[in-house]
């Protein structure tokens, strides 16, 4: 009878576990809110000096198809700069700023590690429409640059990453992911030549200097 007994409470608590760990990730649920990342780097060598920084606003929802995965859409703003300076006597300068309105589809799968803890691992197509600045610069008032150039860029991708998400509640989850897999098609067009360029790019590997990091609101 005491055998048995051991053998119901544990059950029950394995049950009530589970139960409670899938709360905030069950079928019927929705989330919404966003993610913000930020990126910045420096590399330079005797001649030449570069630098690049990415600033990304995402807010996010999605609705629970079944449970631990998740159906959403992501509607935000994101910015580009680089800049790439020569180490000459009068300082030669390239600064490329680019603006991006975004929409990102996804699909995102939750593996639960505790009732507090998960790991999750979202699918996402991010597709970019937006305005390429390109300007020129010196500290020599005797050297000519070409005036600042205009272009309409377009970024369809498709894009693998892997996070972990945090319930200090039931409602309310605060995650952290990075960049993972992806790959993206891009065009550009000049808007005083019409110019068009294209290319692919496609990036392995996770950057842990560049994380996400979001809250979302489960309800």
């Amino acid at each position: 009878m005491k055998h048995c007994m051991k053998k119901l409470v544990t059950l029950a608590m394995l049950s009530a576990f589970a139960l409670a760990a899938n709360a905030q990730t069950e079928k019927g649920k929705t989330i919404a809110g966003g993610a913000i990342g930020y990126f910045n780097e420096k590399s330079n060598n005797d001649a030449i000096e570069n630098k690049q920084s990415s600033l990304t606003l995402l807010p996010s929802i999605g609705y629970f198809v079944k449970d631990n995965l998740a159906l959403g859409l992501g509607i935000g703003y994101s910015r580009l700069t680089s800049k790439s300076s020569e180490k000459t006597q009068y300082l030669l300068s390239q600064k490329n700023t680019t603006d991006y309105f975004m929409v990102s589809p996804f699909i995102r799968h939750y593996i639960n590690i505790s009732d507090q803890f998960k790991f999750f691992s979202q699918l996402s197509v991010p597709m970019k429409w937006g305005n390429l600045e390109s300007a020129t610069g010196t500290t020599s008032p005797a050297v000519s640059v070409a005036p600042a150039s205009h272009a309409k860029t377009t970024s369809i991708g498709v894009s693998i990453e892997p996070g972990f998400a945090y319930f200090p509640t039931k409602r309310i989850g605060i995650q952290l992911s990075v960049d993972g897999l992806s790959y993206a098609w891009n065009k550009t067009e000049n808007k005083n030549s019409h110019e068009v360029s294209k290319n692919n790019a496609f990036n392995l590997g996770t950057n842990f200097f560049a994380p996400k990091i979001g809250i979302q609101f489960h309800f």
